[in-house]
């Protein structure tokens, strides 16, 4: 499975007898009829919660053609400027997801961003609509071993059934838990709440850093409100016309070729999971075998290490080259027959702490996915993606149908996105890795295409997200941000 989903601090899922997919038109907000956001008022109140960092609630409808269904209160975050006499305004943040919880961002704000950001901006981050501390916030499980330990390439009737149970059983637990809120959590609603932001923040044009899942939200809340950017920076951009099917297969691509890239420096180096006479993707494709034909237990409360549990561990490496240590010595172990660090990095990747609590960003990541989808799957179609997937990912493929699989027991209708357009009056920044396994370089330049009135800066670097990473990205992303510089439609770094 993946997301475009979290990004780490600056690193971080038989049946009908017949299909039934459905594709929804985006919903219609040019009706004059229809209350808008500038038909609700709110206000934030501020207190400082840590030196230099003020707190706030934003309350928004859940849906702002009927307000009266009830509201969302979302967390809100500042981080002042530190040279307020130089101030230029406000910097919203989103880290990404859909799902990851953002106020941190404004704490860790010197941590993230260039001293010259941090000194003129106030840095704004804000709990979108049913993350993180937003109240309500979405809720589907307790645990994600239940479904996720699963195997997700099922080799016998058994696990198949186990496969389709278990997703219709997380999807109806989403909504026993949440289905007051599942129909309000869209990106478009989501990308509202950005204007409801500005505003209660008295700023009549707003800044925007948008990572990985963030670049689609801020894409929408610049097509929506145009005249409301001053400055919107996608740094990993998401593609903006793909359906959500096509979309996660490219994704399944993308983290494909970064594992294959990740073999090849292991063919050159000899990593330490490689046996005598074997290349590493052999060495893989045995260590894989062995955990998909016996799985290698643990502790008694966990699920074992299988092909699922070591598929999501080793997905949670590729966001980035700088993991791939990780990934060697936990290959190195599972080929030795220890299966927990493997297992450590499933947990990582579903935010798992030693105490075993989990916070929300799995359960709203699956939610907001869903809401945002352009289709009804069932789960025969998602079955019907096998060969698909196998050709583009073999060796990590069926992660991709143990998502969509939830989905697909999805009882909330789809919402979809909108037709994506750039009409600001300053150009976007959009940015882009070669070695992004989560948002392509393919889809991210896409984006820039799409917007129409965009440049796009290309980094060399192996991982999801570059902002502070790449010196040269860094300094064109500051450079636009303090003084709305332009220049050429395309900067390789």
């Amino acid at each position: 499975m993946t997301r475009v989903r979290l990004c780490a601090l600056v690193m971080v899922l038989i049946v009908t007898a017949c299909s039934s997919k459905t594709r929804n038109s985006p919903p219609d907000i040019t009706d004059p009829t229809v209350p808008t956001v500038n038909d609700w008022e709110t206000t934030l109140t501020w207190k400082e919660c840590d030196s230099g960092i003020d707190c706030s609630s934003l309350e928004v409808p859940y849906d702002y053609s009927s307000p009266e269904l009830g509201t969302f209160i979302l967390p809100v975050a500042r981080h002042r400027a530190t040279q307020p006499a130089s101030r230029i305004g406000t910097l919203l943040v989103n880290p990404g997801g859909p799902g990851s919880a953002a106020t941190d961002w404004a704490s860790y704000a010197i941590q993230v961003f260039s001293t010259s950001i941090v000194e003129r901006f106030d840095i704004v981050a804000w709990d979108p609509r049913g993350v993180g501390g937003s109240d309500p916030a979405i809720d589907c499980v307790d645990t994600m071993d239940d479904y996720f330990g699963l195997d997700p390439s099922p080799d016998n009737g058994d696990e198949l059934k186990s496969l389709i149970e278990g997703a219709k059983s997380f999807a109806d637990s989403c909504a026993v838990r949440s289905g007051d809120i599942l129909a309000h959590v869209g990106t478009i609603d989501a990308a509202r709440d950005m204007d409801v932001l500005r505003r209660a923040l008295g700023e009549e044009q707003i800044s925007y850093v948008g990572f990985s899942y963030g670049t689609k939200l801020g894409a929408t809340w610049a097509t929506l409100f145009p005249t409301s950017v001053r400055a919107a920076v996608f740094d990993g951009a998401v593609d903006p016309i793909l359906g959500y099917v096509d979309d996660l297969i490219v994704q399944a691509k993308g983290f494909e070729t970064s594992l294959n890239t990740f073999l090849d420096q292991c063919d050159v180096k000899q990593c330490s999971f490689i046996q005598v006479d074997e290349t590493a993707r052999q060495a893989f494709d045995r260590i894989m075998l062995g955990l998909d034909n016996a799985p290698i237990t643990c502790c008694p409360t966990r699920p074992p290490t299988n092909q699922g549990v070591a598929q999501t561990g080793i997905i949670a490496t590729l966001y980035g080259s700088y993991r791939w240590g990780e990934l060697e010595d936990a290959l190195s172990a599972a080929s030795s027959s220890d299966g927990q660090p493997l297992l450590i990095l499933f947990d990582d990747y579903f935010g798992r702490q030693n105490n075993g609590f989990i916070d929300n960003s799995i359960d709203a990541y699956i939610a907001i996915t869903c809401a945002d989808r352009d289709e009804q799957l069932t789960p025969q179609d998602i079955l019907g993606l096998e060969s698909r997937l196998q050709n583009v990912a073999p060796r990590l493929g069926a992660s991709w149908i143990q998502e969509m699989m939830i989905c697909a027991h999805w009882t909330t209708p789809t919402q979809g996105g909108l037709s994506l357009r750039a009409d600001t009056a300053n150009r976007i920044l959009v940015v882009g890795s070669i070695g992004d396994a989560a948002t392509p370089l393919s889809g991210t330049r896409q984006m820039a295409t799409t917007l129409g009135h965009a440049r796009l800066v290309v980094s060399q670097l192996e991982q999801h997200t570059t902002y502070g990473s790449d010196p040269c990205v860094t300094q064109i992303v500051d450079e636009y941000l303090l003084t709305l510089a332009d220049g050429p439609d395309l900067t390789n770094c």
